[in-house]
């Protein structure tokens, strides 16, 4: 009976490359003639955006923009503070060998550091370090052999295959708008000086050809009014939707999610004070909705009585073990520095690694804290560091375990305790955990219809175990089955072989009379 191959298609997840790098952006900002000459700059910030990003053979290529704020104390009588804004395009290629257009990218972008300088009392240098962050991939679809029928003397090694099998990914943009009154207390406001908005998921979940998401917007207000400067923090909640055809519930989906704009407005209250502020943020949402599979695939074959030629092709599969979502709280207690404006920051992740059923997770987060010092009033910066070492425990794992980490900083608050400042800040992890496999797939076979001659071979054969050995393939050497091995030398397990013991192998020839 002639010999069948069942095949099977596996769409798995595949890296192609990635980078780390750094870009420095520099811009000068001139103030315009309606505007006081400057006494003293108070603080810079910035934010990085991607404007877009596309991959031709062997490189990524990134245009961005960094958008550079200034605020600064005007040289009056009667100082007052103003805002200086300006945006500076930037371009980096790449080089990542063996991309092209047909591939995707993932760019993520942030600033390490701002530095400015006042070159006059009408001009201001900046000078900004950008991280890139690159990421390339495909979803790669594999032709695989499932199972191999017909031929009794064939002898099959199947072995299970772990993936994520990706369903549909799908990116969209959502507007969420908020109006909200200042506390009762607070001066009116005259300007907003600071807006800064971070988002993040707050829960997800996928139904029947789309994903439920609700999201947060954290959002951090520096405004100038009644004579000071003030500050206030908002939370605004926001639900929207995926369409992802072929998602059905409770499959597993992984959401990224990034402001892209704000724009807001100051308008009055009933009585006409200028006490209401209206936000419009647009947030980029990117969801991808995939499923945990396992299949057994074959990996080798062979017959007892025919030779058998195989065509196999070596394939570098990344088998998807485990993934988590870990959500930590990373604290620190600083002397207190005065009153405190906004405390703002991002994680930096050093080292990630898996040990001995341990997924372990080194990083940094980095604090930039504005506040109004005591006993001057004047507007400072102060730069924190908080170092953090995660330990995740799992199930042991067998192999080359990589480990992929992406980290964002979902909220910091603070807390005044007898002259100190305790922060905390909440950071998500989700850990993506692959072992690096190299297979030879079977991609085709010939049956020869030439039997194996085993009349020269002795009756039995003393095989002495090596190191690495499979009894699989001590049985395809000589021909036998691995049922036959075990039965000859009483093993009850075939994983248990030591180096330098003997195995006795029994010739079987079939007699026809």
């Amino acid at each position: 009976m002639a010999v069948e191959l069942v095949k099977d298609i596996l769409k798995v997840d595949e890296l192609k490359g990635k980078d780390e790098t750094q870009t420095m952006v520099e811009a000068e900002i001139y103030l315009n003639q309606s505007k006081p000459e400057i006494d003293k700059i108070l603080w810079v910030d910035g934010k990085a955006q991607i404007t877009n990003s596309k991959i031709v053979q062997d490189k990524v290529i990134i245009n961005g923009i960094v958008k550079f704020k200034a605020v600064y104390k005007s040289k009056e009588e009667n100082p007052r503070i103003f805002k200086l804004e300006t945006v500076q395009d930037f371009r980096n290629e790449v080089e990542l060998e063996g991309i092209n257009e047909n591939m995707t990218s993932d760019v993520k972008i942030g600033l390490e550091y701002i530095e400015y300088e006042l070159l006059d009392e009408r001009k201001v240098g900046l000078k900004s370090l950008v991280n890139i962050q690159t990421k390339v991939g495909r979803t790669n679809t594999l032709e695989v052999i499932k199972d191999i029928r017909g031929g009794e003397d064939t002898q099959i090694l199947k072995e299970k295959i772990k993936y994520n099998d990706v369903i549909g990914m799908k990116e969209s943009y959502t507007i969420v708008k908020e109006a909200f009154e200042i506390e009762e207390g607070m001066p009116p406001i005259d300007d907003i000086l600071k807006a800064e908005l971070n988002t993040y998921e707050k829960e997800s979940k996928v139904v029947d050809g789309r994903v439920i998401i609700s999201g947060i917007l954290d959002c951090l207000i520096v405004y100038n009014g009644g004579g000071n400067i003030n500050s206030l923090k908002k939370e605004i909640s926001f639900n929207h939707f995926l369409e992802i055809e072929g998602a059905e519930k409770d499959l597993n989906c992984q959401i990224k999610m990034e402001v892209e704009s704000v724009e807001y407005e100051i308008k009055e209250d009933s009585e006409g004070i200028s006490r209401i502020l209206e936000l419009e943020s647009k947030v980029k949402i990117l969801g991808k909705v995939y499923d945990n599979r396992e299949k057994e695939i074959v990996l080798d074959m062979y017959s007892t009585d025919q030779n058998i030629n195989l065509k196999k092709e070596k394939t570098l599969l990344l088998e998807n073990v485990k993934n988590l979502i870990c959500r930590e709280t990373v604290t620190r207690e600083i002397d207190m520095l005065g009153d405190i404006l906004t405390i703002e920051g991002r994680v930096s992740i050093l080292d990630s690694r898996y040990i001995e059923g341990k997924v372990v997770t080194e990083g940094t987060v980095n604090l930039n804290i504005l506040y109004v010092e005591e006993n001057t009033g004047e507007i400072k910066n102060s730069q924190e560091e908080i170092p953090f070492k995660f330990y995740n425990d799992i199930d042991e794992l067998k192999g080359n375990i990589s480990v992929e980490v992406e980290s964002i900083l979902e909220q910091i608050s603070y807390k005044v305790n007898d002259g100190g400042l305790n922060i905390e800040a909440a950071v998500k992890n989700s850990i993506m955990l692959n072992r690096e496999k190299e297979i030879d797939i079977i991609v085709d076979l010939e049956e020869t219809g030439e039997a194996l001659n085993k009349k020269n071979r002795p009756s039995i054969t003393v095989y002495i175990v090596q190191k690495d050995d499979i009894l699989w393939d001590i049985a395809k050497r000589y021909h036998t089955t691995v049922k036959e091995i075990m039965s000859a030398n009483n093993i009850t397990s075939p994983q248990i072989l030591m180096p330098g013991e003997k195995i006795i192998i029994e010739k079987h020839v079939d007699t026809q009379f």
